[in-house]
């Protein structure tokens, strides 16, 4: 199976990151596949200052 991290730009100026699958691979609570996993992880496509920068860190840690 391949792994990649990916993102997805939002309209709301953040970049979104997820996992992508290959093959995909089937969901253990639906029991459908699925190629994409959304982390719940936004970063900045251009952070103005380390503010923009903290938030994207403490994400990580908490998950």
């Amino acid at each position: 199976m391949k792994v990649t991290l990916r993102e997805k730009k939002l309209k709301t100026g953040k970049n979104s990151l997820y996992l992508d699958f290959w093959p995909p691979v089937i969901n253990p609570e639906k029991g459908i596949s699925t190629r994409r996993e959304f982390l719940g992880i936004y970063i900045f496509e251009k952070p103005k200052d380390s503010a923009c920068k903290l938030p994207l860190i403490t994400q990580i840690i908490l998950k």
